[in-house]
């Protein structure tokens, strides 16, 4: 689709009007707040050309336009511009990798601390998936049985992040000696380890029947939800206009809880085509959250050659896009960093 330099010039007020306000934007308002020197007839007149190209829309008989969905898709694709982060906004994302590399924490510290931030600085509701870690390789493991039925396994992933792991277990002859002694054999193994040989270890010199179950249940293999996905900041999403209505709340609590769904768009929409490798999503790209209006932005980080995640955040479909990318994308730049470098 092309625009005249006027007419994109025109929608893009729009646009970013009403993301920063929620409010139908008229011609007198185009006119003073962007100072174009031209009438507020002729902004109505290519108003009207907009609105029949559907990039607009009237809510209202006496009211001004509207981005639609087609219009804000159209935006995002061809007028965003990234914004440069402030040095605020940058000290803020390097300083999570500096103190990474002094903590040295835990996988789920590490995310819920990056969830956090990401929500708190864009004040939408953040996400943040763990990558699936069947694959992954590991450089140290340590195993602490508690007594009979309970066993504590402490993995260290080769850049050093750590993640404990409590579960129970059914004690077919197991030993703290027999749990050193395949802790020391995976250990020394040159290229690392990874679940699966755990699971196959602990079954077959360890005692422990059905280990890869049992290390299932127990979240350490991170292929459930609940374990994958850390959420944070839903009380952003209320501040906005759009969800002063307790039936949207309800909808989008529901909705935001469901870490299955969500997980589920993200894999289903991992293959469209990114802009600056960011996944965004509107309206009704959103299945089963299209009554609601929602925008998604979101990046792949990657863990190792083999694994990533996502990080990302869900807002109203007017959220500022540009801001959005930019931020998501250096945070996804940084983790990257912090797992393979």
């Amino acid at each position: 689709m092309l625009l005249t330099p006027r007419q994109s010039q025109i929608f893009q007020a729009i646009v970013e009007d009403y993301i920063s306000f929620a409010e139908p934007v008229g011609s007198r308002t185009i006119s003073k707040k962007f100072n174009m020197q031209i009438s507020s007839a002729t902004i109505r007149n290519e108003m009207a050309d907009l609105e029949e190209l559907g990039l607009i829309a009237q809510p209202h008989l006496s009211s001004g336009r509207v981005p639609t969905q087609k219009g804000l898709r159209f935006y995002i694709d061809c007028l965003v511009e990234i914004d440069r982060l402030s040095k605020e906004e940058e000290d803020l994302i390097s300083n999570i990798k500096k103190e990474y590399e002094v903590k040295k924490q835990h996988i789920r510290n590490l995310m819920k601390d990056i969830s956090k931030t990401l929500s708190n600085v864009l004040q939408c509701p953040s996400m943040v998936t763990i990558p699936r870690l069947l694959s992954e390789s590991f450089k140290k493991i340590q195993f602490l049985l508690l007594d009979e039925t309970n066993l504590v396994i402490t993995i260290v992933s080769k850049t050093g992040l750590i993640e404990h792991f409590e579960t129970k277990i059914d004690n077919f002859g197991t030993t703290q000696e027999k749990l050193n002694e395949i802790a020391k054999t995976l250990n020394t193994l040159p290229d690392g380890f990874t679940l699966q040989q755990v699971n196959s270890a602990l079954e077959t010199g360890g005692g422990i029947k059905g280990a890869k179950q049992i290390l299932s249940s127990s979240g350490m293999d991170l292929n459930n939800a609940d374990e994958r996905i850390f959420l944070n900041g839903t009380e952003n999403i209320f501040k906005n206009p759009e969800f002063q209505d307790s039936e949207n709340v309800k909808l989008f609590i529901r909705i935001f809880n469901d870490k299955e769904k969500l997980l589920k768009i993200i894999d289903d929409n991992k293959t469209r085509t990114l802009k600056n490798d960011t996944l965004i999503l509107i309206g009704n790209e959103l299945i089963d959250l299209e009554s609601l209006s929602l925008g998604l932005v979101a990046s792949e980080y990657r863990a190792s050659t083999e694994t990533n995640g996502i990080i990302g955040i869900i807002g109203p479909s007017r959220m500022d896009y540009c801001r959005a990318i930019s931020l998501i994308r250096e945070m996804a730049t940084k983790i990257s960093d912090i797992f393979i470098h």
